[in-house]
């Protein structure tokens, strides 16, 4: 099965890439024939019309991008095997994200925080589509990804494997992110745009943790929030 990434970041960043089978470049696109020879890439040069079938909110740039889906999509008891036996795991948990525009960004940046896995709901969350994959620069094909009926469920059989959990809240209860010693095994949870985590899920976390603000405006983007806390906790773990 063949999964589509749009744009030449996107392409530039995955040229290495052993999944990608080939590429559509528009004529303005030429100029990259000499790089996808070097790297032994398949390409077409195709016309407009192509492209105008394309959703434009996808900004493919002139370039398509044929890539075998190679997303790892793992059930949640596999991923507990799996980790069983390392010393170190981020585990981030995502609850009800609804722009695709942030899912997307979340997830370029677990990759670049070396995250273990991503959990996500089955339902009222945006799912993995073209938009997220081209916002995620391909980090999909990275990732373990896992979608779960159940957030709180898959909290409790993470915790039986030794996790512990940190709610991102603005609370006043919540303790500085940069005060927390983050455990080895860890489990961060960032909620939806408008309704942040909900209560029902922030009971399951160990501690609950935020970020200062110092404007007037008193929370941040919550692909912005989720870097910052995931480069905390590579900065002590390293």
């Amino acid at each position: 099965m063949l999964r589509q990434l749009f744009g030449k970041k996107v392409l530039l960043d995955n040229l290495d890439n052993p999944n990608i089978v080939s590429v559509n470049l528009s004529i303005q696109n030429q100029y990259l024939i000499t790089e996808l020879k070097k790297h032994n890439i398949a390409y077409k040069i195709r016309n407009v019309a192509f492209f105008d079938h394309f959703p434009s909110n996808l900004n493919h740039q002139g370039i398509v991008i044929n890539i075998k889906d190679e997303a790892k999509f793992k059930t949640l008891d596999t991923f507990i095997e799996f980790i069983d036996n390392k010393s170190i795991a981020t585990v981030l948990i995502i609850d009800s994200i609804q722009d695709p525009q942030n899912f997307g960004s979340i997830l370029r940046t677990c990759d670049g925080m070396n995250v273990s896995a991503v959990i996500y709901k089955k339902n009222n969350q945006v799912q993995i589509n073209d938009f997220v994959s081209k916002v995620s620069m391909g980090a999909i094909q990275y990732l373990n990804l896992i979608k779960v009926p159940n957030l709180i469920q898959a909290i409790e059989k993470l915790k039986k494997a030794g996790f512990w959990t940190y709610a991102s809240l603005l609370t006043t209860t919540a303790v500085t992110y940069t005060q927390i010693k983050f455990a080895s095994k860890s489990i961060i949870i960032v909620g939806s745009e408008e309704k942040g985590i909900s209560p029902l899920l922030a009971k399951q976390a160990d501690f609950q943790i935020k970020i200062p603000m110092y404007g007037k405006v008193q929370s941040l983007n919550v692909a912005v929030a989720t870097g910052i806390i995931l480069s905390e906790i590579n900065r002590q773990n390293n």
